[in-house]
C-alpha cells in the first residue's frame, strides 16, 4: 500500500513515527509532506523520516487562504505522481482536494474540539475521522472513537523509555525539583481572538516557581528579556525525557499538558478552550488542572503550580495515576496500524 501522509505540527511527527516504521517493515510505502514550522523538520530528520517541505504557511487571513489554495493544488500534483492508495493526516486540511480528485480514501485523526474550521474543509472528503473516546463532540457519519489518547502513540511503554541522562544535560541533580513552563504562539487559525499570559504574568509565574525549584521555559515566541536566560536549550526529541522527570508542567500548550499527565507529571493548563482530553485527565486522574485566562484564574493557576512544585509527594502520586492511564487505554499505534490495514483490504 502507498500512503500519502501530511504533517503540520511537531506532535504529528510523534503521532505517526512509530506507525510509519511498523508499516514500512510490513512493506508499505509513504510520501510524507510537512509544514516548515518549529521543530517539525528537526524531528523528522532525527527519526530519519524522508519528507517534502510544503512551506511555512502564513499569518494573515488572506495569506492563509492563499496558502490553503496553492498548497492543496500542489498536494494534488504530488499525489498524482505518487499514486497513493490512501491519504492520512491529523486534520491538516491540505489532502482533501487530492483525495477527491484521485478518488482515494482519506482518513484523518483529531482530538481537538476547537478546530471546527478545519473540519469544515475536511469533512466533505473524509471517509473516517478517528477521535479519542473522551472527545466531547459528535462528528456524524464516519466518526469512530478509539479507547486511548493520541500521545500514547509514542509515550506508551512499548515505544518510550525515559533517559535519565537528560538531567546531566541541564546540570540537574538527582531528585532536584524543577518545573517546565510552556508558552505558545497563538497564531493557529483556531487560536484567533485568544491570548495567553501577558509579559507581566509570565514574569510573575516564573518568579513564583523559582522559589521552589529551577524553571525551564519552552516558548514558540519571544520572551520578556528577564526570562530569556531560562529558555530551554535541549534537542526537541528529548523533551519527553525531561517531562518525565519534571515535578510540574505549567503552560498554554494542550499537547504538552497531555504528555505530562501520561508521564505522571502534574500539569497546570491555561486556555479559553474546553478540550475533552484535558477535562478527562483532570476529572478521572487528577493529573491536569484546567484554568481560564482571566486575571483571577491566572492568579489561581500560579498558586496551584507553586504548591505542586513545593510538594515532594506530588510526583510519586502522579506516577501512580499515570500507571492507571496505561492500564485503562490501548496502544494507539497498534490501533492505527490495524485500522489502516483494514482500509487497505477493503479498498482492494
Amino acid at each position: 500500500m502507498k500512503i500519502f501522509l501530511d504533517i503540520g505540527h511537531p506532535a504529528h511527527v510523534h503521532y505517526f513515527r512509530n506507525f510509519i516504521r511498523i508499516m514500512e517493515e510490513k512493506g508499505h510505502r509513504f510520501l510524507i509532506t510537512a509544514r516548515n514550522r518549529e521543530h517539525v523538520s528537526e524531528l523528522l530528520q532525527h527519526y530519519q523520516i524522508p519528507f517534502i517541505d510544503r512551506g511555512a504557511g502564513a499569518k494573515s487571513t488572506m495569506g492563509k487562504i492563499w496558502y490553503l489554495l496553492i498548497t492543496s493544488w500542489r498536494q494534488y500534483l504530488r499525489a498524482r505522481k505518487f499514486k497513493p492508495d490512501l491519504f492520512l493526516d491529523f486534520s491538516t486540511i491540505y489532502s482533501g482536494l487530492a483525495s477527491w480528485l484521485l478518488k482515494k480514501p482519506y482518513i484523518t485523526f483529531t482530538d481537538t474540539e476547537t478546530t471546527g474550521i478545519y473540519r469544515f474543509f475536511i469533512r466533505p472528503f473524509t471517509r473516517t475521522v478517528y477521535t479519542p473516546v473522551c472527545f466531547s463532540r459528535e462528528l456524524g457519519p464516519g466518526h469512530e472513537r478509539f479507547h486511548g489518547l493520541m500521545e500514547l502513540c509514542y509515550l506508551h511503554p512499548r515505544y518510550f523509555e525515559p533517559d535519565r541522562s537528560v538531567l546531566d544535560c541541564l546540570n540537574l541533580k538527582e531528585n532536584e525539583p524543577f518545573a517546565i513552563v510552556r508558552f505558545v504562539g497563538w497564531s493557529a487559525v483556531h487560536d484567533h481572538g485568544k491570548q495567553g499570559f501577558s509579559g507581566k504574568r509570565k514574569i510573575q509565574l516564573v518568579k513564583s516557581l523559582e522559589k521552589y525549584g529551577r524553571v525551564f521555559i519552552s516558548s514558540e515566541g519571544p520572551l520578556p528579556p528577564e526570562l530569556e536566560n531560562l529558555r530551554l536549550k535541549l534537542e526537541s526529541h528529548r523533551i519527553h525525557d525531561l517531562l518525565f522527570y519534571a515535578n510540574v508542567l505549567v503552560g498554554e500548550g494542550a499537547t504538552m499538558a497531555t504528555e505530562a499527565a501520561i508521564l505522571g507529571t502534574p500539569a497546570v493548563y491555561l486556555a479559553d478552550f474546553n478540550l475533552g482530553n484535558l477535562i478527562y485527565l483532570e476529572e478521572k486522574y487528577g493529573l491536569v488542572l484546567n484554568f481560564g485566562t482571566s486575571e483571577k484564574e491566572q492568579g489561581m493557576a500560579l498558586k496551584s503550580a507553586s504548591v505542586l512544585l513545593s510538594r515532594a509527594g506530588t510526583k510519586a502520586n502522579g506516577g501512580r495515576q499515570a500507571e492507571k492511564i496505561l492500564e485503562d487505554h490501548e496502544d494507539v499505534t497498534a490501533f492505527m496500524v490495524n485500522e489502516i490495514l483494514k482500509v487497505s483490504e477493503y479498498s482492494q
